[in-house]
Parts: C-alpha cells; structure tokens; sequence
C-alpha cells in the first residue's frame, strides 16, 4: 500500500499532536511494508527520506493575514505537489489529516480520482465554538472532509460520536482508530534530567503539558494550586507547552509564587525526563478528543490526574492507572492531586498500571494495521 499523507505539521515541524501522530503511523506502515509519502509544510521545499518515509515539504505564504487564507495557500501548493509525485510514482490514496489538508486532499481526490481517507483530530466546534463566520468557514471545512471522504477515522470514542452528529456522517463511515505511544522511544530515553532546574530536591513535580490556551485547562489547575500546597506544600508546579504563557505565568505567580515554573517549550529528550521525574502529570482539559499526554505518561510509568471528558474517559482508567477529575473543577482537580500525593505507593502502582495498559492496547504496530483497513475499505468502495 502506497498512502498519500495531507499534514499541515510533520517533525521537526510541530505544534500539536498531529505531528506525532502522523510521524508514528507513516514510520509503522513503513516497517510493515507499505510505502507511505508525506507532503507536509516546511520553510523551503526539499524532499527527504527517514525510517522509510518519504517527506516533501511544501511552502506557504508569509503574506496571510489569519490561519485560514495560510492554510488554503498550503493546501493549494499540497496539491500542486502531489500531483507531480503521482506523475513520477503514483500512490493508492490521499489521506488528509484535520481541516487544513482538506481542500488539497478533495482536489486530488477529484482530479486523480483516487480514495480519500480523513482523519478528523479535533473540531471547531469543540475547540473554541462557531460563532463567528471564520469560525463557521473552518468548521464547514470540517464537514466538507468528512462528506467526501469514502472514509472517515476518529481518535476518541466520544468523538467518534461527535463527529457523526456534528457532520451527520453514517455510523458505518466512521472508524474509532486511537492515537498511539512508540515504547521504543520511550525505552531508549537515557537522558538524565537536572532536577535542581525544575525544583528542590525535597520537592515533588507536579507536571502539566499542553498548549497553554483554555481548551487544555491550565486556569484550572492554577486555581486548585492553593489547596493543594495548603495540604501538600511539597508539591512544585511545572508548565510545560508554548501559547499564552505569560497569562497564565502572572495569574500563577500572584496564587502561588515560586511553586510554579513555567519553563515553556522544551525539547523531547527534556519533556521525557521530566515525565520520568514526575510525581504525576496532570491532564485539566476541558476539551479533549482523545489525550495523548496521559498515555505519554504512562509510557514512563506516571501517573495522570485526567478530567473525565471526551478521550481521557478512555486512556485513564480511574483508581487504576489514574484518577479522573471532573471538568473545569479546581476543587475537584485538588481533591484528586492530594488523593495522590498522601499515597506514593498507590501512586507508582497506577504508574505500573497504566504502563501495563499501554503495552497491551495501545501499541502503534495494532493502530498502523486498523488503519490499513481502512485503507483496504476505502479502495474496495
């Protein structure tokens, strides 16, 4: 099989999580035999070739005054690009992934008439509303890549429902494919991570990682950090991820002083020593189609406190590998995070857990195979 990825990010460029997802699958179908090619964006255009990928990168313009006009120039230079690749060797089909790869993705689908498979990560709709007519142009994007789609893949349980109700797509064209972990990578990690950088050697991280925006709940866990540190005035905050840090670094700051640390982005190898370090890692989002952080976690054996909404209803299984919290509930987040706390045995047993679990579901060799399946539906339509 010969797949065609549609991705507006591929390492080393990377906002989400849709880089990581896309980097693990194409290398899995890779090792499994296939031959999948990615058009991507990048500052220059050049083509590489890695763990059996083959990258193109495409540019777009600087002169764009908001993400949509950015993403249509992308999704134009896309398909001009694939065009030419199908010209020299041909693929089987074009999967897009999340609304920016939608317009090229139709086009080549309409003008190589080829199988289009769309995977949708998250919606606007979910993400920040469709109140406004950008707002409803994305989302209307969104339902244009799951009309023509021959098939449709969902990260989440709940979104997969989300997704049939929000686009009125068939249940029978929808495909719940979790995201997954690359053990190996994880397993690998030997870098050793300078604690005294973080916090004192007496005291216990508490990590979060994400986009500092409110989606991923970071207000949350800043307004449940004074009852936690009333009870446990070991715990030390870390705030992980790039956005609108410095909001959120002065309301922590004026709660909590010193018990935060906002490091902003750091590197892979740094983020996985941290999650090794960790006491827990805690997960407050208030929208979430599937969490790959508390399955990252997991990976390293820590724990999640999660909030029980959308994917993180299924990576976390509470009192096991983790604690839920309700969502946007500070009380309810420092309930859990002391349930922890007051326990580091029970705590490093959810760790075990929750590692367990990954190995046993949640392996990207499994995931590459489901959507292989997909792949073989959607060319037998």
């Amino acid at each position: 099989m010969k797949p065609l990825f549609l991705t507006w990010e591929y390492p080393p460029f990377k906002a989400g999580g849709i880089a990581a997802h896309c980097e693990d699958l194409a290398t899995t179908l890779a090792s499994q035999g296939h031959e999948p090619i990615v058009i991507s964006y990048g500052e220059e255009e050049g083509v590489e070739h890695r763990d059996g990928v083959e990258i193109h990168r495409v540019t777009s313009t600087e002169s764009a005054n908001n993400t949509l006009s950015w993403a249509m120039h992308l999704g134009h230079q896309m398909e001009k690009k694939a065009i030419d690749i199908y010209r020299s060797q041909g693929f089987d089909l074009v999967h897009a992934h999340d609304w920016m790869a939608v317009p090229g993705a139709v086009g080549l689908k309409k003008t190589l008439d080829l199988p289009m498979v769309f995977t949708v990560h998250s919606t606007q709709k979910g993400r920040d509303g469709i109140d406004s007519a950008y707002q409803r142009t994305i989302h209307n994007l969104e339902w244009y890549g799951t009309y023509e789609a021959s098939e449709v893949i969902t990260v989440g349980k709940d979104f997969s429902e989300e997704v049939k109700h929000s686009f009125n797509v068939p249940d029978e064209k929808v495909n719940y494919i979790p995201n997954g972990v690359d053990l190996e990578k994880f397993d690998a990690h030997n870098h050793r991570l300078n604690y005294n950088d973080y916090a004192l050697d007496w005291e216990k991280i508490v990590l979060f990682v994400g986009r500092m925006y409110p989606q991923k709940g970071p207000g949350h866990l800043i307004n449940a950090m004074p009852s936690i540190l009333e009870d446990y005035p070991e715990a030390k905050f870390i705030m992980v991820g790039s956005g609108a840090t410095e909001h959120y670094k002065g309301i922590a700051k004026s709660r909590v002083g010193d018990k935060v640390h906002f490091p902003g982005y750091v590197s892979d190898q740094e983020l996985l020593s941290l999650m090794k370090s960790a006491e827990m890692t805690v997960a407050p989002s208030v929208y979430e189609p599937f969490g790959i952080v508390p399955l990252e976690a997991a990976a390293c054996e820590t724990m999640t406190v999660g909030s029980y909404t959308g994917g993180m209803k299924d990576t976390i299984v509470h009192e096991y590998t983790g604690l839920h919290s309700y969502p946007e509930d500070p009380g309810s987040i420092a309930y859990q995070v002391n349930r922890a706390l007051s326990d580091p045995g029970w705590t490093d047993w959810m760790g075990d857990k929750a590692r367990n679990r990954v190995e046993d579901n949640f392996r990207w060799e499994q995931i590459a195979a489901w959507t292989n399946g997909v792949y073989t539906n959607a060319l037998d339509e």
